[in-house]
């Protein structure tokens, strides 16, 4: 770290910490805000968070955490995991419609998008139930309560693997009275129409109800460029039928998608020392594949994009709202599975999660069930190398199963010392089908098919886990809180193809360590403590300052995307387990009669072992393995003030210094001229040859920041309410949002960095003097900004020699401008 960084660092810690403990200037005239309650020498904080599975309000719980209203989550029409972490900076999400299904980042620590296999480094916890499944990114979220950001390692109170933080959602509970609301909302650029309801209230002195259902239809906001064309890769002398001839283009030109969800809340007050809530949550989503969920960033050989070295005159190379992928024509997709009567790519995402929480109350003490059930089961037709040659093609049937159950005691006794104790349990069913397509030329004549290899893998899981926490009231002001959680994960892994041509003919291949031929199978079995310890030090009730050491855990497995082939052994699909350990210094503070509130933290985490892949195609499969370590170190300020009644600003800005340290890995695609040898080869950009005689290359990663890092991002923005002389209030928001560069792909290809990015959304509303009603205008992302979520080498796009090979990306929706309306009855 540069002296400057570390003067910076220092210096933002020392004025934050002066700023928290100093006697705060109280305000001459000004008045409570709104919903807030102002006592003489204190400050009722309305804003009560559960980081530690406890109700506390957010000025007084020691943990770094963002907290996310409806009113912020609307205003920024924010109904998707990638739009809800725009608002909270240096979170980085993306869908990745394939294989992982998506990738969650804060503070630079994440884990790959594209292998089936890898849980995320960041978890999200619905209503109480956790789950690592990238595939979460592509769900739709609404009727929400509160979203809670928390960085850094969480790794006592949220399930597992969540060693760089948790979003915690919450939807809506049934309300005390009886409540209706009906929205309407038509976006314009992408032409997405919506609509949601919900009815709420109670059903007797004892049950509760609230039912919500969203439907949403969106017509397009990318353009898929593919056109009819002759297919170059088309042999006539493998007895091809001559549909295969030629390409169809796209059918579709405006790939689009729809979805419909509902949830159904239900609570019982059963007695005063007990109550019960159930949530069912389900949603059904189809779209027009995952192929047009990425685009190709380049960097092409011209102006356009190739595929084994056939230029695509209909695709381009730059982020933006164009993408390409050609239908596949119907002689050749009628001889894949999940055929439906035409080769234009399709998806579809089913999700279900039940959640039921039962507490008891005995005296001072409290127990706690949750019981969880998700299961995801996701399936697709597409091509998918971002061309309109629609090469790499393939079928996908995945289903992930999670069943969970977590019991907690937790003590709230008039003395000292009080406790938390639970225990979680987990079973996980991931199961993955790939019908696979690599060149159109590679037909086989007797068994009529296009298809390279079909798979089916499997990995059966298991988690028994324990925890507790001790805290101790040393003074009135002063806490120390200690805790661990003792984890046990073991996972079974199979895969066999069930056909397959030239290495990847595997039928009757033995693997070592394998009992049955064609089937690469494998185990994995590790124990964990991981404990944690807060100093907390809150001089008044407005004030808390704490120091932590805290550590994480996220298991091992294996991979279930890379390709099974004769050569593959499992320690090409295994990874070990990575951790997390370091210190936090933290501080929160409300002044000024409730009108400003400030929180800090400034933080130092060792990372050991981060799971990474990258795509090798010389050997058409992911090289796995776990990095080195990275050293973060960083700080975080955020705050809002109430200027008057009428205006609110809020701001915050974070400066991350990731680095890893010992880490040397896989080089992205490179395509040598043919002849080459290693005594005149010349390695591209930032890579190496791994020895004097291979032309195998190699990347050091030392003192480089990982993949979707920023060094500095932040955001500003304000509220300004105008009161109308008819009772009618206008409100006009902003918010700028900043990102620094980083590279979007693991492998750091040069395409992939992404450069310093500024996003402004903005937006107007007018309420009804009774609040009955209210129309929004709301604008996102209104500079228009295709910025790159993650990336990752492109499968054929390394076939140009002497060039770096292709990459995908996914690219951020552009901008956005809806009209909303909403009744309340």
């Amino acid at each position: 770290m540069t002296s400057t960084k570390a003067i910076l660092m220092a210096g933002g810690a020392t004025a934050l910490l002066f700023a928290l403990t100093a006697t705060p200037i109280q305000a001459q005239t000004a008045p409570a805000a709104v919903g807030q309650t102002v006592e003489p020498d204190s400050v009722v904080d309305d804003i009560v968070v559960t980081a530690r599975r406890r109700s506390e309000t957010l000025v007084s719980v020691p943990v770094v955490v963002n907290v996310l209203t409806t009113e912020a989550l609307d205003r920024n029409l924010a109904v998707s995991l990638a739009s809800i972490g725009e608002l909270t900076p240096t979170v980085v999400i993306g869908a990745y419609k394939s294989n992982g299904g998506g990738s969650i980042g804060i503070r630079g620590i994440s884990s790959p998008a594209n292998q089936t296999g890898f849980e995320q480094a960041v978890s999200v916890a619905i209503d109480g139930v956790q789950t690592s499944d990238g595939r979460i990114t592509q769900a739709g979220f609404f009727d929400l309560q509160q979203v809670e950001v928390m960085k850094g390692p969480q790794a006592l109170f949220f399930g597992k693997n969540s060693p760089a933080g948790v979003i915690s959602i919450k939807s809506a509970d049934p309300t005390a009275d009886f409540y209706a609301q009906l929205r309407a909302g038509y976006e314009f650029v992408g032409d997405e129409a919506s609509v949601e309801g919900v009815v709420s209230g109670p059903l007797s002195d004892v049950f509760g109800v609230r039912l919500a259902l969203k439907y949403r239809n969106l017509d397009g906001w990318l353009r898929n460029t593919a056109q009819p064309i002759a297919n170059p890769f088309y042999t006539a002398a493998s007895g091809a039928p001559i549909g295969a001839s030629q390409l169809p283009g796209a059918s579709d030109s405006r790939p689009g998608d729809e979805e419909i969800l509902g949830r159904l809340t239900l609570t019982a007050d059963i007695s005063p020392n007990f109550d019960a809530r159930l949530k069912l949550f389900a949603s059904s989503g189809e779209g027009s594949g995952p192929g047009v969920g990425t685009q190709n960033i380049g960097a092409c050989t011209g102006p356009n994009p190739r595929v084994y070295g056939v230029a695509d005159p209909f695709g381009d190379c730059v982020a933006d709202r164009n993408t390409t992928i050609g239908d596949l024509p119907d002689a050749i997709a009628r001889t894949m599975r999940g055929y439906r009567g035409n080769g234009a790519p399709y998806d579809e995402l089913d999700i279900f999660t039940a959640i039921l929480d039962l507490t008891w109350r005995f005296g001072d003490l409290t127990l706690e069930s949750t019981t969880g059930f998700n299961r995801t089961d996701y399936q697709f037709l597409s091509g998918l190398d971002q061309t309109t040659y629609s090469q790499l093609a393939f079928f996908n049937r995945q289903t992930n199963e999670e069943i969970s159950q977590e019991f907690r005691l937790a003590s709230d006794f008039d003395r000292p010392i009080n406790f938390m104790l639970g225990a979680y349990f987990q079973t996980t069913e991931l199961y993955t089908n790939n019908d696979t397509k690599l060149r159109d030329s590679s037909y086989n004549l007797a068994a009529n098919r296009y298809v390279t290899y079909e798979d089916l893998a499997r990995q059966d899981g298991s988690t028994y886990s324990f925890f507790g926490q001790i805290l101790w009231d040393i003074t009135d002001t002063l806490e120390l809180s200690g805790g661990l959680r003792w984890t046990r994960e073991a996972k079974d892994f199979n895969k066999r193809n069930l056909y397959g041509i030239g290495t990847f003919a595997t039928q009757a291949t033995v693997y070592p360590g394998s009992a049955t031929a064609g089937t690469l199978a494998g185990s994995f079995e590790d124990e964990n403590v991981s404990p944690e310890v807060t100093l907390t030090w809150r001089p008044d009730s407005n004030k808390t300052v704490f120091l932590a050491y805290k550590t994480g855990y996220k298991s091992g497995g294996f991979g279930l995307t890379s390709p099974l082939q004769t050569g593959t052994r499992i320690g090409d699909v295994d990874f070990e387990p990575e951790t997390a350990e370091g210190f936090e210094l933290g501080a929160k503070g409300v002044f000024a009669d409730g009108r400003v509130r400030l929180n800090g933290a400034i933080f130092a985490y060792n990372f050991d072992d981060l799971q990474v892949n990258t795509y090798d195609p010389s050997r058409v499969a992911y090289t796995i393995n776990n990095a080195g370590s990275v050293e973060q170190r960083g700080i975080e300020i955020d705050g809002t003030w109430s200027a008057t009644d009428q205006l609110s600003l809020r701001g915050a800005i974070a400066y991350i210094d990731a680095q890893f340290k010992d880490f040397v890995g896989q080089c992205y695609s490179y395509a040598f001229p043919t002849g080459t040898v290693r005594a005149t080869a010349v390695a591209p950009v930032n890579c190496s040859f791994v020895n004097a005689t291979a032309l195998t290359l190699q990347q050091d990663f030392g003192g480089r920041a990982p993949a979707r890092s920023p060094e500095w991002a932040g955001n500003a923005g304000f509220t300004y309410d105008i009161p109308m002389s008819n009772g009618f209030n206008l409100a006009i928001n902003g918010d700028a949002f900043y990102s620094g560069e980083y590279f979007a792909s693991e492998a750091m290809a040069p395409s992939s960095l992404q450069d310093s990015f500024w996003r402004l959304n903005a937006g107007l509303s007018l309420t009804a003097p009774d609040e009955s009603w209210v129309v929004q205008l709301v604008g996102r992302n209104l500079t228009d900004e295709y910025y790159l979520q993650y990336a990752a080498d492109r499968t054929g796009g390394a076939s140009v020699p002497g060039a770096i090979g292709e990459q995908r990306g996914v690219v951020s929706r552009g901008r956005e401008v809806a009209l909303q309306f909403t009744k309340t009855f």
